[in-house]
């Protein structure tokens, strides 16, 4: 790969992000649910980011294809933000997004999007199923603590 100074700020600023994030996690008030579930949030959003960013998942990262993916976060980042990270809707809405995920992955397959890649179409399958898999095990997580605070009577 032949990486550009943007390149390298931008990986060194989602490795910050990532570390800053950690410190924040261990600071917060919550259940290990709620901070594993947000942790696992984080990690795949900078995983998903520097995956698009240096290989892509559907062809390569010249591939616009790869956007769907982009886009699907931002609104994963967005969605969390107009829910205030309550860990119900949280649940829902990641389950969701694990769903789009699949929906991606079988529209580039059907539609033939990145079919000059050697590995075609296991490439797409395998890594849309990756991040469908980690979105799906963070809404779990969020539920988890939904029904924690259920139990002990608190509200989101």
């Amino acid at each position: 790969m032949n990486w550009t100074l943007f390149d390298f700020v931008l990986a060194g600023f989602l490795l910050a992000a990532l570390a800053l994030a950690v410190f924040l996690l261990l600071r917060l008030q919550r259940s290990r649910a709620y901070r594993a579930g947000l942790f696992l949030f984080i990690v795949t959003s900078v995983l998903l980011i520097l995956v698009t960013g240096a290989v892509g998942i559907i062809g390569g990262s010249e591939n616009d294809a790869n956007m769907l993916y982009v886009a699907a976060l931002g609104a994963a980042w967005l969605g969390g933000g107009v829910m205030r990270f309550r860990s119900n809707w949280l649940s829902r809405f990641l389950s969701v997004l694990a769903l789009a995920y699949v929906f991606i992955a079988a529209a580039a397959v059907i539609l033939r999007w990145g079919e000059a890649g050697a590995a075609w179409p296991w490439d797409v399958l395998v890594g849309s199923a990756v991040f469908a898999v980690l979105w799906q095990v963070s809404a779990w997580l969020f539920g988890l603590d939904a029904d924690i605070r259920t139990l002990k009577g608190r509200s989101d």
